[in-house]
C-alpha cells in the first residue's frame, strides 16, 4: 500500500502527479492508467490512460482507452456533478459519483462477483478513487482508495478514506479541517498517493 502505517505523512513528501493524474481536470470527468482492455489485466495497470466522461442526454458513464481498444458504457446516473474512475486489479472498473447531491460507489464486488452500487452519506463531498499502487509487482498488497470530505457540525470538513480490501465498509478519519473539494487524487514521484484540495469547485 502506498499508505504507510494507513495514516497522513507526518512529514509532508510533495511531489509531481505521475500521468494522467496531473493532467487538468473537471468534477465531471477523469483519467486513469489502466489495463489494455476492461477486465483484463495481462499486460498490466499501467498499459494506457484511460478517461471517464458523463453524458448529460443519455446520463451514460463512458470510459474510453487512449491507446487501444474502443469507447465502452460502464453505469449510468442522472444530474452527476462528479465523477472518478479507478481500476482494480483485475482491470475492472469501478466509479465514485455525485447524482442529484448523493454520493455513490460503483464497484466490483468479489464477494458476489459482480457490480454493486453503494449509496453513501448524504453529507459525503467529492467521493475519489484511486489504485494506490499500479506497478504489476505490488498487486498483491495494492489497494483501491475510496477519499472524500464531510461537513461537520461546526461547518468545517474532514477527510476520510475507505479501503477496496476492506469492502469499503470502514471509514477511517484522515484529517480534519480541510478544503471541501478533492479535484485531484493519484500516486506521485515519490511514490506517495498525493490529493488536491480546494475551498472551491475547480
Amino acid at each position: 500500500m502506498a499508505i504507510a502505517q494507513d495514516r497522513m505523512s507526518t512529514t509532508v513528501v510533495q511531489s509531481a502527479w505521475l500521468a494522467p493524474d496531473e493532467r487538468t481536470r473537471t468534477l465531471d470527468e477523469d483519467y486513469e492508467q489502466g489495463p489494455i482492455a476492461l477486465n483484463d489485466p495481462s499486460a498490466g495497470l499501467l498499459y494506457q490512460p484511460w478517461g471517464l466522461t458523463w453524458d448529460f442526454a443519455s446520463g451514460d458513464f463512458t470510459v474510453t482507452p487512449e491507446t487501444t481498444g474502443t469507447p465502452s458504457v460502464v453505469h449510468n446516473a442522472v444530474a452527476v456533478t462528479q465523477c472518478s474512475l479507478a481500476f482494480d486489479q483485475n482491470g475492472h472498473v469501478n466509479v465514485a459519483y455525485t447524482s442529484n447531491q448523493q454520493a455513490y460507489l460503483y464497484w466490483y464486488d468479489t464477494n458476489v462477483a459482480g457490480w454493486v452500487t453503494t449509496q453513501l452519506a448524504i453529507d459525503v463531498v467529492t467521493p475519489t478513487l484511486t489504485l494506490d499502487d499500479k506497478r504489476s509487482t505490488q498487486t498483491n498488497i495494492s489497494d483501491i482508495l475510496l477519499w472524500y470530505t464531510r461537513q461537520q457540525p461546526d461547518e468545517t470538513y474532514n477527510l476520510y478514506k475507505r479501503e477496496q480490501r476492506e469492502r469499503f465498509l470502514v471509514e477511517d478519519l484522515m484529517a480534519e479541517g480541510v478544503p471541501p473539494y478533492i479535484y485531484k487524487c493519484g500516486l506521485n514521484y515519490g511514490l506517495r498517493v498525493q490529493l488536491g484540495l480546494s475551498d472551491y469547485i475547480i
